[in-house]
């Protein structure tokens, strides 16, 4: 008896094999993301944490104004280490800039990702991405200030492991910022250079360390690693990375069981004679439950081994991608068997207990309820009764019916659409969220195209540009010690264009904090916050007069004037200059020159591969919405055998029969749409603030009007082209199958 039923799933499942094949590429690619996401990340952060250790991470880098001489007496007294480093700024022939650093022995030291160390001399490392972008390839040479040097590998340090010109710029380009390793004897050959030093503590006396310091010199920059967006921005990625291998994987396990739980009530129902038979000859409730939870089983299993092995071959490429963008040296390639297990596993932990409740729901009836086909009357219910459909013509009556008398289907079709639509406009938010934010910081705001940054303070009046001077602060805010920057700004500056929410320009006549700022901490026009200089530890109190639209950090700005008599900084000082105009100002005096037209470019740069995730990821959506519609549409269909055989028997067109069976759903793929709209501004909030908590800028989640259209356009294809798919089944039914099928 048992084979005899058994039998029966055989032949179900190539039956109606489109809704089970849909239910196992779901689960396919549900253990696909979750498979190799997790166990790249695991594997991602296993290799930065290995490398930060043995390559010895600097907890902070600072410049001072004069030279440090008694290194070794601070190292003893404070118990930290400390290194003295140069860096040089090379411009290249075509206006690159090349950072070369001198090789450390005991922070932030190097780590070769291809060729071999520095052994000799004028031999040089230069990280792979501004290898790439400028040709520069191994054992060729790169002249420098006339001294031919032999490229000898590509290399990595853990302070540089996201390649920024300044500590505080978001994106990397390649093409015009790249950094590179000499030893110590060379760097000395090409110029003076920068010199700043690398600390880290092996005690938490940071406070006592600067203010060591600062007793007979002036601290001009320190920057803690955590404020540093070289060190931190991969770690705020890879959360997101996590937070997507997570969430997403579930998000479709979901939609996997509201899918397979309606396919198996529908089979149910057709069985229903034939079950009611199977108890009647003898099989147990417990024979039946075991038999119709096989049908998950079998989709869990073949998805879940298929998905997962797919996902495994796809760990080596993605963490080859994200150790290549981040030029991180891999050293540990462990799949983590934990992640694995899991991605075999939780398709049966979603899908068994959903499909137990499905099947001993229909299992309640007696075998005489089965046999005369149970309790399945068509009932109006109240979204039928308040519509009132009688006042319409025919057509539109039967597809307000079809709608209304089968919820779980129009549940799952709603679903289904608003997933793939969440999915394709993740893309789109993402990178309408960072043009905004670009555009925002940087073409708005910014009017300077050149800002430059000196390693000691000046005073007095400049010819060309603004004035502007900054330093790190600290403050115990919602108590908890919380960092940020002040920067002191000429009062009639007209190369900063601060705005409020009404968009109307503001004045440096007042304290102003950035947007970003007042949302993380809570802070509101008219607050008091006592703040204290990391440099100098000069503690003072500032009033927020105003708040700006501005989301690229936790900033306060101030009139200058008030500024360096609030931090005991000589009158008419500063340390940096804004300008439209390139100036000529030694290298040697400055710490950096950043240009506002490289920052822009490189952010066009990095769009480049953004544009192949939105791509790849619509082809998802675009299989996740045409799997959900194809499916719901077959059910449609299955359910409709006799009304379709009747239209035909009636003289029914064949366009009348697709629009009356087909297009009903339409409604709800556009409802479906519409939900997904907020949801997905919502949820890229949420992934930003994850990404974004440890560092100092704050991501907006907005989403144009455009990329609304297009996504819409997108879904009402895949729309289309499941319709398409399903007109040939509905052309199979014959007349005669009125006379076979009766109602539900």
């Amino acid at each position: 008896m048992v084979m005899v039923i058994n039998k029966m799933i055989k032949r179900t499942i190539f039956q109606y094999k489109s809704q089970y094949i849909g239910s196992i590429i779901l689960i396919i690619i549900s253990c696909m993301i979750y498979s190799s996401f997790n166990i790249a990340m695991t594997d991602v952060q296993d290799n930065l944490n290995t490398f930060r250790i043995n390559n010895k991470l600097e907890d902070a880098s600072f410049i001072i104004q004069n030279p440090i001489t008694n290194i070794n007496e601070l190292e003893k007294k404070y118990d930290l280490t400390l290194e003295e480093r140069k860096s040089i700024d090379y411009i290249n022939e075509d206006k690159s800039v090349l950072r070369i650093l001198a090789s450390t022995d005991k922070i932030d030291k190097y780590a070769v990702i291809s060729g071999k160390p520095i052994i000799g001399e004028n031999e040089i490392l230069i990280d792979k991405a501004y290898a790439s972008a400028h040709s520069l390839a191994i054992n060729t040479e790169l002249n420098i200030n006339n001294t031919a040097f032999k490229i000898v590998g590509y290399m990595s340090t853990p302070d540089y492991v996201y390649p920024l010109k300044s500590e505080s710029d978001m994106l990397k380009n390649p093409k015009n910022f790249g950094v590179a390793v000499l030893s110590k004897k060379d760097i000395n050959k090409i110029c003076k250079g920068l010199t700043f030093y690398s600390v880290k503590f092996n005690k938490n006396n940071i406070s006592e360390f600067k203010s060591d310091l600062s007793l007979d010199n002036i601290l001009i920059q320190w920057i803690n690693k955590k404020d540093n967006n070289r060190i931190s921005f991969i770690d705020g990625d890879m959360k997101g990375g996590v937070m997507i291998g997570k969430v997403m994987p579930i998000a479709i396990f979901i939609l996997t069981c509201i899918l397979i739980s309606v396919v198996l009530s529908r089979l149910l129902k057709r069985e229903y004679l034939v079950i009611g038979t199977l108890y009647a000859i003898g099989n147990t409730k417990k024979e039946l439950v075991k038999h119709y939870l096989k049908y998950p089983i079998v989709i869990s299993l073949i998805g879940s081994v298929t998905g997962t092995a797919i996902g495994s071959l796809l760990v080596k490429p993605l963490l080859s991608t994200v150790a290549k963008y981040y030029n991180l040296l891999l050293v540990i390639v462990n799949s983590d068997i934990k992640y694995t297990i899991l991605s075999l596993i939780l398709p049966f932990i979603f899908l068994i207990p959903v499909t137990y409740l499905v099947i001993n729901k229909a299992l309640k009836l007696s075998p005489l309820q089965l046999m005369r086909g149970g309790n399945n009357k068509t009932k109006v219910n109240f979204i039928e009764r308040k519509l009132n459909v009688d006042r319409f013509n025919f057509n539109t009556k039967f597809k307000i019916r079809e709608l209304c008398r089968s919820l779980p289907r129009a549940v799952l079709m709603i679903l289904g659409v608003t997933f793939a639509s969440m999915l394709l406009l993740i893309g789109f938010a993402t990178k309408d969220s960072m043009d905004y934010m670009v555009t925002n910081s940087y073409s708005d705001i910014y009017k300077y195209n050149y800002e430059y940054t000196f390693n000691a303070l000046q005073v007095g009046e400049v010819d060309t540009g603004e004035r502007r001077s900054l330093s790190s602060f600290t403050s115990k805010i919602n108590n908890k010690d919380e960092d940020f920057i002040i920067y002191g700004v000429e009062k009639d500056s007209k190369l900063i264009n601060l705005v409020d929410k009404n968009n109307d320009v503001i004045g440096f006549d007042k304290v102003i904090i950035t947007k970003s700022m007042s949302d993380r901490y809570d802070i509101k026009v008219g607050q008091s916050i006592k703040v204290k200089n990391k440099l100098n530890s000069k503690e003072f109190i500032v009033k927020v007069g105003e708040i700006a639209k501005v989301y690229t950090g936790n900033i306060i700005y101030m009139p200058l004037s008030e500024f360096n008599k609030s931090n005991g900084y000589p009158e008419n000082s500063y340390l940096q200059i804004d300008s439209a105009d390139k100036l000529n100002i030694q290298a040697d005096k400055l710490i950096s020159e950043v240009s506002k037209q490289d920052i822009i470019d490189g952010y066009n740069t990095m769009l480049m591969p953004m544009k192949y995730m939105i791509g790849g990821i619509a082809v998802m959506a675009f299989i996740i919405g045409l799997i959900v519609i194809y499916v719901v549409t077959s059910l449609v269909i299955e359910e409709n055998k006799a009304n379709i055989s009747m239209f035909k028997i009636l003289g029914y067109k064949k366009k009348e029969i697709y629009s009356l069976i087909l297009s009903s759903n339409i409604i709800l793929v556009i409802f479906g749409y519409i939900i997904s709209i907020p949801l997905i501004i919502m949820s890229v909030a949420s992934l930003f603030n994850v990404m974004t908590k440890d560092m100092n800028i704050t991501i907006p989640s907005k989403l144009n009007i455009s990329s609304i259209l297009i996504s819409f356009v997108i879904i009402i294809i895949t729309y289309e082209i499941s319709k398409s798919l399903n007109k040939s089944k509905v052309m199979k039914i014959s007349m005669a199958d009125s006379l076979k099928e009766k109602r539900e």
